[in-house]
């Protein structure tokens, strides 16, 4: 389990749990997204989207 280290700001904390979210795909196609580590026991996901330069 990854837990939320000082200078990882590249990765998003879910907000629910505290814990690093990591990238997924969907299986059946889509849009790429952030979701909690912790899954299933915690669903909570974010969309992912382009940075800005």
């Amino acid at each position: 389990m990854d837990v939320a280290f000082e200078g990882e700001y590249w990765r998003p904390t879910c907000a629910s749990c505290g814990v690093k979210m990591l990238e997924r795909t969907p299986n059946k196609g889509g849009a790429r997204f952030w979701g909690c580590s912790n899954f299933p026991r915690c669903k909570s996901r974010l969309p992912m989207v382009a940075a800005l330069q």
